[in-house]
């Protein structure tokens, strides 16, 4: 049997077992890598064009039930200096849908 990856062993465990198991956590570990990779290209892309147009978002009233529109929001007011992170739910259904 090769060596482990690591020192925990499981109770009973079969050569097959710390195997396969040393096979999963070396996959486990390019994985990990190939994720920093990318991520690294990333943030290295260019910036990309220049929008259309100024696109508005709409945020829709508490109540379900509310079709009113509460908040208007242009993507330019979504970004500036002393806005540092943007998070964004996309709750996309049909009006046949109660809910998203």
């Amino acid at each position: 049997m090769p060596p482990s990856l690591h020192s925990v062993r499981f109770p009973g465990e079969s050569p097959q077992y710390r195997d396969a198991r040393n096979e999963l956590l070396e996959a486990e570990m390019t994985l990990r890598r190939n994720i920093e990779d990318v991520a690294v290209l990333r943030r290295a892309l260019p910036l990309g064009g220049p929008l259309k147009e100024d696109y508005v978002f709409e945020e829709g009233a508490a109540d379900i039930n509310d079709a009113t529109i509460a908040h208007k929001t242009r993507l330019s007011e979504l970004f500036s200096p002393d806005k540092d992170t943007l998070v964004i739910y996309s709750y996309m259904f049909g009006p046949q849908m109660p809910a998203p």
